[in-house]
């Protein structure tokens, strides 16, 4: 009996923990969505190339780990943290072209 009491007062604590950290995680989403925003345009983002320089060919560009050659893949930056919505085609001012 005092198993099922262990085992039924853990499954509460780890529900409640994770109830408790919902709210957490859709916080730190928010924040990195208007940080990342306020980023976007200050760096003057855009889903377009600027000629010759897009973000596939850029130092700061992150590729999608899944999908390395896929230029239809969501991927990452440097510049922008927590932003997996860069495509390879994309550019902003931030552009530093790999050597």
């Amino acid at each position: 009996m005092d198993e099922i009491k262990h085992s039924r007062r853990n499954v509460i604590k780890v529900g409640m923990t994770a109830l408790a950290a919902v709210p957490l995680a859709t916080l730190s989403t928010r924040s990195y969505a208007t940080q990342n925003a306020a980023v976007r345009k200050a760096l003057k983002f855009q889903s377009t190339p600027n000629g010759d320089k897009f973000c596939k060919v850029c130092v700061n560009f992150i590729p999608n780990k899944d999908k390395p050659d896929n230029d239809e893949a969501i991927n990452g930056c440097k510049l922008y943290p927590g932003d997996t919505e860069i495509c390879t085609h994309c550019y902003c001012t931030g552009f530093v072209k790999k050597p």
